[in-house]
């Protein structure tokens, strides 16, 4: 080990202040913000999301089979199902690039009848939302394509739904692609299909009808989102107190007690940082409060066990010194093992998106939160639990902390560069016979 020790003891102060500072922003943000912004898994309503997009072209059938559209990547797929059998038809972007070669394509087949509405659209920039894949008849199917051109802003969704009320809307990627998440909160006497239809119908006046594609949809109802908050709230409780149960049959209960409150300090931590970037609280957030749970007990354990056993090993040293090696001592470990959790977590919350993006991110952040409450704060509170352990027992029982770290510094210093001991290895004299005594 080297000589050099990290001060947690020395720093404890500081490290919950800190903590305490960041806590704080949590409190604000969530007064300003009125509180979290939960997700369609704790709101009970409606979420959809919804792309104003441009009608390229119109198909229509008039045969007697099934004829079905649908979309796979940049390729259109036509089917046509009779009693001679199925019989397919792609319509790649490479061979059909803009919708005006789509429409010659498609009206090469027999019985099928297609319209272009806007000629110059991008074949590769196709929609699949809501309604597909979709059966044709005689009354035609619009096929709308993304484009960039479409000037619509979230304060124009925003008004354009602002008869519902208590509805919600965020923009999801570039603003210019005219993509929105909307939820809509449940009133009494709502149900899904009348909650769609509100939300279509003012989209449609707004927007025109033709235009507007339902990207997602999910529908939550009351009882159940409330039973998933109660659900989740008793499993993070649950975890804690198998936790601390845990930690008091292997080490003791100050163990236990410490571990656990660096536990509830990541959590909120995390539920500050949730609050300040305006993140949403779903499941999702509830699976990596847990697997932060379980990483920064990992670390937390690992310094623990490195006391416990550093404290058998110099029971003259006191235990803020203790501390202040172990935690030295695991540095480097919890350090390492961090930044590669982090360094593989990354690009997930970089490059993809969705509730894996939010998962990450809060996974990134609930990594650091993670380790640095196990090198700072756990300790840091096992040190007082020692010392109010010390004071009850009239300074018979655990260490009371009260030699300070100068004093105590020079002994451990002194053990550590004392020089090792050199010890004999006797040699052992064998009787030589033979010619190898008569050659000696």
């Amino acid at each position: 080990m080297a000589n050099k020790k990290v001060p947690v003891i020395k720093f404890r102060f500081y490290a919950v202040a800190m903590s305490l500072v960041l806590l704080a922003a949590g409190i604000v943000a969530a007064v300003v913000f009125g509180g979290f912004n939960t997700g369609i898994d704790f709101d009970s309503g409606l979420s959809q999301r919804i792309q104003i997009a441009p009608v390229g072209l119109s198909v229509s059938y008039s045969g007697n089979d099934d004829a079905t559209l649908s979309i796979s990547g940049d390729t259109l797929v036509l089917e046509v199902r009779g009693a001679s059998g199925v019989a397919t038809h792609r319509f790649a972007s490479s061979a059909y690039p803009t919708s005006t070669d789509l429409v010659k394509g498609l009206n090469d087949i027999d019985k099928i009848d297609a319209v272009a509405v806007d000629g110059g659209l991008l074949t590769r920039n196709l929609l699949s939302g809501f309604g597909f894949p979709a059966k044709l008849s005689a009354a035609p199917k619009n096929l709308n394509f993304s484009t960039d051109t479409v000037d619509v802003s979230i304060n124009d969704m925003r008004d354009a739904l602002a008869s519902l009320g208590n509805v919600k809307v965020q923009t999801v990627g570039s603003s210019s692609n005219a993509v929105f998440q909307v939820r809509l909160g449940t009133e009494e006497g709502d149900t899904q299909a009348s909650m769609e239809e509100k939300v279509s119908q003012l989209l449609g006046d707004a927007f025109g009808a033709d235009e507007v594609v339902i990207l997602q949809n999910d529908f939550v109802g009351p009882k159940f989102s409330s039973s998933l908050v109660s659900s989740s709230v008793i499993a993070v409780l649950i975890a804690m107190a198998l936790i601390m149960a845990y930690v008091w049959i292997r080490f003791r209960f100050a163990y236990a007690v410490s571990a656990l409150v660096g536990l509830f300090h990541d959590v909120l931590l995390l539920l500050s940082f949730i609050l300040v970037f305006q993140l949403e609280i779903s499941s999702t957030t509830i699976a990596a409060v847990l697997t932060i749970i379980g990483y920064s007990l990992n670390n937390t354990i690992v310094i623990f066990d490195r006391i416990r056993e550093n404290v058998g090993l110099n029971k003259e040293s006191s235990m803020p010194i203790l501390i202040d090696m172990s935690v030295t001592q695991s540095l480097r470990r919890t350090t390492f093992s961090s930044l590669t959790t982090i360094l593989a977590i990354l690009p997930l919350a970089i490059m993809t998106s969705g509730d894996i993006r939010l998962f990450a991110i809060e996974l990134v952040f609930g990594v650091v939160v993670g380790t640095y409450s196990s090198n700072f704060i756990s300790p840091a509170f096992l040190y007082w639990i020692n010392k109010a352990q010390g004071k009850k027992n009239g300074g018979k029982g655990p260490d009371t902390g009260k030699e300070s770290l100068a004093e105590t510094s020079s002994v451990v210093d002194a053990e550590l560069v004392e020089s090792p001991k050199v010890v004999e290895i006797p040699v052992v004299e064998r009787k030589l016979k033979g010619k190898r005594q008569q050659k000696k």
